[in-house]
C-alpha cells in the first residue's frame, strides 16, 4: 500500500484518543492565536509603555518648562525691581514662589522616575535653584547670570528628558512636529523673549539710558536677540507648515504668538535697535509679557494637543490591548466553547453511540443511537440506528424462527419417532413377511414338485378311470340284466302267491266241505287244515320272498340309480379328471414359474427387508439428528435470548398467547378481554398484542387498537385474508399452531411477514399474537404447510 505524505500524522492521530486529538488540534488553533494575540498584545503594550513614558516625559518637560517659565518670570522681575521700580517686587516674588512651587513638583516628579537617570543632572541644579530663589543678597547681574545659566541647565535637562523618554522621537509625525516645535522650537524664542523683557526693560528703566554708550551698546545687542527671534521664526513656521501638511489645522495660538512675536520683533528694532530708546518700558515690558504669553500658550497648547494625542493613543493602544486581549480571549473562549460543543456533539456522540454500542454488544438493540442534527455523526448514528434496527430485525427473525423451528421440530422429532416405530414394526413385518414369502416360495417350489407328481399321478388316475368308467358302463350293463331278473322274479313270486292264494281258497273250501261232511270229512278237513297252513305258509314266505326281491329290487333300483349317479358323476369325473389334469399340467407350468417368480420376490424381498432396516437405521439418524437440530435451535434461541429487541419475537409470542390462555381461564373471557385492551398492561409488549378472531373473520378483540374491534382481517392493507382465515382454522382444529403471513406494518407501512401462534377457545374464537419478520416473498417460503 502507497503511504501518502499525510501518513505518519494520520498514524500519529490514529493512536490517540479523542479528547487528545482534539486537545491537539485546539492548541494548533490556539497555540498561534495566542501566539499572534501575545505579538500584538506586546507590539502594542510597547507601544503603550512607550507612549506612556512619552507622556510621562511630556509632563516632566512641561513640568521643567513650568518652572523655565516661573524662572524667567522672576529672573525678569527682579531685573526690573532692581532697576528702580518697586512695583515689580510682589511679581518678583510671587515668581519666586510659583518657582519654588515648580521645583518642588519637578522633584517630585524626578524622584518617581528614576529610570530617566536625572540626578546627575537634576540635583546640582535644584540646590542651585533653591539657593538662587533664597539668596536675596546676591547682586541683580550676578543673579540674572546665575538664573540664565540655570535656565540653560533647565533646557538642558527638559532636552535630556525628552530624549530619554521619547518625547521628540515619536513615531508619529504629527506627534514629532508637536514636540519639536513646543519643546525644541519655542523655548529658545522664548528665552530671547525673557532676555528683551527683562534686560531691555531694565536698561530703559535707567535714568541714563538714552546717555550712556554702555548701556546703549548693551541695548543694542540685547536688541540683536530680536534678530535671533527673526531667525527662529522660519523654522517654526515650517513645524506649523509640517502639521498642517499631516492633516493637522494650525495651532489657535500660533497667530496670537506669531503676532506678539512680530510686533516685539518690530518694536525692538524700531525703538532698541535703533538705540532711539523711544518706547515705554512699562509698554515694552507688557508687550514682551504677551509675546511671552502667546509663547506659553502656544507651547501648552501644543503640549495639551501632544498630550491628548498620547492619550488618545494610550486609549486606542489600551483598547487594542483590551480588545486583542478580549478578542484572543473570546476566540479562545469561543474556542473552548466550540471545542467543548465539538467534545460534546463528537466524543458526547461517540459517547452516547459507544453506549448504544455497548448496550448492543451486551445484548440490549432497543437503545436509541439516534443523534440530532445533520452532520456527519448524525449521519453515523443514523446509519448506526438503522443497523441496530435490522441487527434487531435479523435477531427477531432468528429468534422468530428459531421458535417456529423449535416448533416444527419438536413435531418432527415425534413424527420421526413414530416413523422409527412404525419403520421398525415395518421391518420386523417385513422380515417375517420375507420369512413367510420364502417359506411360501419353498412351498410353492415343493408344490410345483408335487403338482409335476400330481400331473403323473393324474395322468395314470386318468387311465384307470377311462378303465373304471369302462368297467362302470360293463356293470350298468349286467344292472340292467340283473334288474329284469329280479322283475321275474318278482313275477314268479306273483304267481306263487297266486298259487299260495288258491290252495288257502281250496282248503278253506276244502274245510267248509268237511265241515259239511262231518266225521266223514274230518281227516279231509285236518288235510285241508294243514294244506291251509301250508298255503298260508307259503304265501308268508311268498309274502316275505316279495318283500326281499322288493326290497331286492327297490335296492338294485337304487344301486341302478346310483351306480347311474356314480356312472354320471364318473363322467364327469373321467372329464374332470382329465380338466384336472389339464389344469394340474398348467398348475405345474405356473408353479414352477411361481416358483421362479418367488425365488426372484424373495430376492427382491431380502432386499427390501435390508432396505428397510437401512431406513429403520436411517430414521433413527434422522430422529437423533432431530434431537441434535433442535438442541441447536435452543443453543440459537439461548444465544440470542438474552438480546433485549425493539420488535417482538416468536418465542415471546408464544408466550404471550400462553399467558393470555392462562389469564382466560383465571379470570373469564369477558374480564380478559378487556386486560388485553389494556396498552399498559401485560399482553401489549412493544409491537405484539393479542388478537381474538372469530369464524368468520372480524376482530373480537384488537389489544393494539380497540377500535378496529367489529373491522374483519380483509380490511387489513397487504394481507391474503382468505388464505390466512383457511390456515388458521386449519391450525385452530390441530389444537394450535404457527401460521405466516405478508401484511402491512401499520407503523413503517412496509409489507412484512409475520408468525403468529393461534390457539382454539372454547367459546368457538380463535386467539392469536403474531411477531414480525422479513416480508415472504411467495408462501413457498413461509415453511409451515397443512402437512407441517
Amino acid at each position: 500500500m502507497r503511504k501518502d505524505v499525510f501518513y505518519p500524522a494520520v498514524a500519529l492521530l490514529q493512536r490517540l484518543s479523542m479528547p487528545a486529538k482534539m486537545l491537539g488540534m485546539a492548541a494548533v488553533v490556539a497555540v498561534p492565536l495566542a501566539i499572534v494575540a501575545w505579538l500584538l498584545v506586546m507590539d502594542s503594550w510597547r507601544g503603550l509603555h512607550t507612549t506612556q513614558t512619552a507622556r510621562a516625559g511630556l509632563q516632566a518637560v512641561r513640568a521643567t518648562q513650568t518652572l523655565v517659565h516661573a524662572v524667567q518670570d522672576w529672573r525678569d522681575a527682579a531685573d526690573v525691581a532692581a532697576a528702580g521700580q518697586a512695583t515689580y517686587q510682589a511679581p518678583a516674588q510671587q515668581a519666586a514662589q510659583r518657582s519654588q512651587q515648580a521645583l518642588e513638583a519637578l522633584d517630585t516628579l524626578l524622584a518617581s522616575h528614576p529610570e530617566w537617570k536625572t540626578d546627575g543632572l537634576w540635583n546640582p541644579l535644584r540646590e542651585q535653584l533653591q539657593a538662587l530663589l533664597q539668596d536675596a543678597q546676591r547682586p541683580p547681574s550676578v543673579r540674572h547670570a546665575d538664573a540664565t545659566q540655570q535656565l540653560v541647565r533647565l533646557q538642558r535637562l527638559a532636552g535630556w528628558i525628552a530624549d530619554a523618554t521619547g518625547v521628540q522621537r515619536d513615531v508619529d509625525a504629527l506627534a514629532a512636529h508637536r514636540a519639536t516645535l513646543a519643546y525644541e522650537g519655542l523655548p529658545p524664542v522664548g528665552e530671547l523673549a525673557s532676555q528683551l523683557r527683562g534686560r531691555a526693560t531694565a536698561m530703559l528703566l535707567h535714568p541714563d539710558a538714552r546717555t550712556d554708550s554702555i548701556i546703549i551698546s548693551n541695548m543694542v545687542r540685547q536688541a540683536s536677540a530680536a534678530d535671533q527671534i527673526e531667525a527662529l521664526l522660519p523654522a517654526l513656521q515650517e513645524r506649523v507648515e509640517s502639521l498642517q501638511r499631516h492633516g493637522a489645522p494650525p495651532p489657535a495660538g500660533w497667530s496670537a504668538f506669531r503676532s506678539n512675536t512680530d510686533e516685539l520683533i518690530r518694536t525692538t528694532a524700531a525703538h532698541l535697535k535703533t538705540a532711539a530708546m523711544t518706547v515705554d518700558a512699562k509698554d515694552f515690558y507688557e508687550l514682551a509679557t504677551r509675546t511671552l504669553q502667546a509663547q506659553r500658550a502656544l507651547e501648552d497648547e501644543l503640549g495639551e494637543a501632544l498630550d491628548a494625542q498620547w492619550a488618545a493613543r494610550t486609549a486606542a493602544l489600551q483598547r487594542d490591548i483590551a480588545l486583542v486581549t478580549a478578542g484572543c480571549a473570546l476566540v479562545l473562549l469561543l474556542l473552548a466553547y466550540g471545542m467543548v460543543a465539538f467534545y460534546r456533539a463528537t466524543v458526547g456522540g461517540l459517547t452516547h453511540l459507544n453506549d448504544a454500542i455497548d448496550r448492543a454488544a451486551e445484548g440490549d438493540l432497543t437503545g436509541d443511537a439516534v443523534l440530532p442534527g445533520t452532520d456527519e455523526m448524525a449521519s453515523v448514528s443514523q446509519q448506526l440506528s438503522n443497523m441496530l434496527q435490522h441487527l434487531s430485525e435479523l435477531v427477531a427473525d432468528v429468534r422468530s424462527a428459531a421458535a417456529v423451528l423449535g416448533h416444527v421440530g419438536l413435531q418432527l422429532v415425534h413424527d420421526s419417532q413414530q416413523l422409527a416405530e412404525r419403520t421398525q414394526s415395518q421391518a420386523a413385518s417385513l422380515e417375517q413377511a420375507t420369512s413367510n414369502v420364502r417359506a411360501v416360495a419353498e412351498t410353492v417350489q415343493t408344490n410345483a414338485e408335487a403338482a409335476e407328481d400330481i400331473r403323473r399321478l393324474t395322468t395314470n388316475l386318468n387311465g384307470e378311470t377311462e378303465r373304471a368308467s369302462s368297467l362302470m358302463q360293463h356293470t350298468m350293463g349286467g344292472l340292467g340284466s340283473l334288474q329284469a331278473t329280479s322283475q321275474r322274479m318278482t313275477e314268479i313270486i306273483g304267481t306263487i302267491d297266486g298259487i299260495a292264494f288258491q290252495t288257502n281258497i281250496l282248503a278253506l273250501n276244502a274245510a267248509v266241505e268237511a265241515a259239511r261232511a262231518g266225521e266223514a270229512g274230518r281227516g279231509f278237513a285236518v288235510v285241508a287244515s294243514e294244506v291251509r297252513r301250508l298255503a298260508q305258509r307259503s304265501q308268508e314266505a311268498a309274502n316275505e320272498v316279495r318283500q326281499l326281491i322288493a326290497e331286492s329290487a327297490e335296492r338294485v333300483q337304487s344301486t341302478v340309480t346310483e351306480i347311474a349317479s356314480v356312472n354320471d358323476a364318473m363322467q364327469a369325473l373321467v372329464q374332470g379328471i382329465r380338466d384336472i389334469a389339464a389344469r394340474i399340467g398348467e398348475m405345474a407350468d405356473a408353479s414352477r414359474q411361481q416358483s421362479t417368480a418367488l425365488r426372484e420376490v424373495v430376492a427382491a424381498v431380502g432386499d427390501l427387508d435390508k432396505v428397510t432396516y437401512e431406513n429403520a437405521a436411517m430414521v433413527e439418524r434422522t430422529t437423533h439428528r432431530a434431537n441434535r437440530l433442535m438442541e441447536r435451535t435452543r443453543d440459537l434461541d439461548e444465544a440470542v435470548h438474552h438480546i433485549k429487541l425493539r420488535q417482538g419475537t416468536a418465542d415471546e409470542a408464544y408466550q404471550l398467547v400462553q399467558k393470555a390462555l392462562q389469564h382466560i381461564q383465571a379470570v373469564g373471557y369477558e374480564r380478559a378481554a378487556e386486560d388485553f385492551h389494556d396498552k399498559n398492561g401485560p399482553f401489549v409488549d412493544r409491537d405484539l398484542y393479542i388478537f381474538v378472531l372469530d369464524d368468520a373473520g372480524t376482530y373480537r378483540v384488537m389489544g393494539l387498537d380497540r377500535a378496529k374491534v367489529g373491522t374483519r382481517v380483509h380490511d387489513a392493507p397487504g394481507i391474503d385474508a382468505e388464505q390466512f382465515m383457511e390456515d388458521v382454522r386449519y391450525r385452530a382444529q390441530q389444537g394450535g399452531g404457527w401460521v405466516e403471513y405478508n401484511i402491512v406494518n401499520p407503523v413503517t407501512g412496509q409489507v412484512r411477514a409475520k408468525s403468529s401462534y393461534v390457539v382454539p377457545l372454547p367459546n368457538g374464537l380463535i386467539l392469536g399474537c403474531g411477531a414480525y419478520r422479513s416480508a415472504i416473498k411467495d408462501r413457498s417460503q413461509l415453511g409451515l404447510h397443512r402437512g407441517e
